[in-house]
């Protein structure tokens, strides 16, 4: 199956949902989408449910859009990751990674009215 994406609204957060293969190949176009979405929304969350994630280069896009929505003031999370993705993720977060996991979209912070744009 061909990677494929939509950008849907869960509540306060814009989540991009993947689904297909995201090999090395199609890295670049998932960092466009993570950019795009990371610097007009407030609140991005990745959903990798329903792909197979192989190569090692979407880590570092996953991360790369944790650091650039940080830089904005905003948001980012990656939502039900593989277990080899939560595998991968693990290391990441033990060396203090801006990474937020979650195992479902339920799962998303919920926000106080203050922090609601």
């Amino acid at each position: 199956m061909a990677y494929i994406s939509s950008l849907l609204t869960h509540g306060h957060w814009s989540v991009l949902r993947v689904a297909g293969t995201v090999d090395d190949r199609r890295v670049p176009a998932l960092r466009a989408q993570l950019d795009e979405a990371v610097d007009t929304r407030p609140r991005v969350a990745v959903d990798l449910t329903g792909c197979r994630l192989t190569g090692t280069r979407w880590m570092s896009v996953l991360l790369g859009a944790a650091h650039r929505a940080h830089e904005r003031g905003h948001l980012f999370a990656v939502v039900s990751p593989r277990p080899h993705a939560a595998r991968l993720c693990l290391p990441v977060l033990a060396r203090g990674g801006r990474l937020l996991l979650c195992e479902s979209a339920e799962h998303l912070p919920k926000l106080k009215p203050a922090e609601r744009r």
